[in-house]
Order: structure tokens, then C-alpha cells, then sequence
């Protein structure tokens, strides 16, 4: 049984793009921007 008016995950998030229009479109391209390789580790020398 889950509490009445639980926020599920990803309800906020939802809710905002669509607040500013934001689209499955939108979202792949700043996916295809990202740079996806690991990032170098930091040196502590």
C-alpha cells in the first residue's frame, strides 16, 4: 500500500518540460551533444 499523494519519481521532471515545452526532440539533442567518454582522474600531486 503506498501513501496517498506520494510523489513518484519522475513526476517533477515531467511536469516541468512540459511547463516549458520541452520534447523528446529537445532531449536527444542535447544527448547526441554530451560527450559521453569517462572523464581523466584527478591528480593529487
Amino acid at each position: 500500500m503506498h501513501p496517498e499523494g506520494r510523489l513518484r519519481l519522475g513526476t517533477a521532471p515531467s511536469k516541468m518540460s512540459k511547463k516549458i515545452g520541452l520534447n523528446n526532440a529537445d532531449v536527444e539533442a542535447l544527448e547526441h551533444g554530451r560527450d559521453a567518454r569517462a572523464p581523466d582522474p584527478m591528480r593529487f600531486e
